[in-house]
């Protein structure tokens, strides 16, 4: 992870383990999902950019950046999970979206919603522009989470592990984080977590204010309006 994201890591306990986890993220096999806050209403800019598309339907809908990044492949699957207005954001709103990278390019994730999407994720240094409400909007860091990785079992997917994996009691599979894959059929770790308190509670924030703000200027409005009847 870049160091101002949050969320999970994977640590390998055996030098054999670190192999192969290593060969997962090499050959694409690590499954990340992130979540983050965005500025603005992100859209995918098809007309200039090649490699844009939505697939899915209703809350399953996710949009694809296939757009490379210094001549290399990068593809980013994402969608919407929630909006709130807000004084800062582009065009009044924050967006918070689920995050699926399929490579592993330098900010990928970064990268591709600032310049695909035109929505730079909340506190990104690097890539918001740095107008003023960028700026008001960095006080409290990234809003990036590594939320849940899903590796393939080091040991139940070899011939000796399956065959241990088979005497394994169905239910004692389903507990903690082991997961047989539709897929794939491997056995995968499943690590996930729920967001940090300060998504919900920026989210909370910045709804809070917008409202606020917007009710005085009705409360203005309607004065003005008695002012004139008057």
């Amino acid at each position: 992870l870049d160091r101002p994201t949050s969320g999970c890591l994977v640590v390998a306990k055996t030098k054999a383990a670190a192999v192969h986890l290593a060969q997962q993220f090499e050959f694409r096999k690590a499954r990340k999902t992130y979540m983050a806050i965005v500025s603005g209403n992100p859209k995918l800019r098809s007309g200039d950019f090649d490699g844009v598309s939505t697939y899915g339907d209703g809350e399953f809908k996710w949009n694809r950046i296939d757009n490379d990044l210094e001549g290399k492949s990068a593809i980013t699957d994402w969608r919407v999970v929630g909006k709130v207005e807000s004084l800062h954001g582009k065009a009044g709103q924050l967006t918070l979206v689920e995050v699926k990278p399929k490579t592993g390019r330098y900010h990928q994730i970064r990268r591709h919603m600032a310049w695909v999407c035109e929505s730079p994720l909340v506190g990104d240094t690097t890539y918001d522009g740095g107008d003023e409400n960028a700026l008001r909007l960095r006080k409290r860091g990234l809003f990036l989470c590594s939320n849940e990785i899903a590796v393939e079992h080091p040991y139940y997917n070899t011939p000796a592990g399956q065959l241990d994996w088979i005497k394994v009691e169905k239910d004692e599979k389903m507990k903690g984080c082991l997961r047989e894959d539709e897929e794939s059929g491997k056995v995968v770790v499943v690590a996930k977590i729920d967001l940090p308190e300060k998504f919900e509670a920026f989210l909370r924030h910045e709804s809070s204010r917008s409202e606020k703000f917007l009710n005085q200027l009705e409360g203005q409005g309607k004065n003005v309006d008695a002012q004139i009847d008057d």
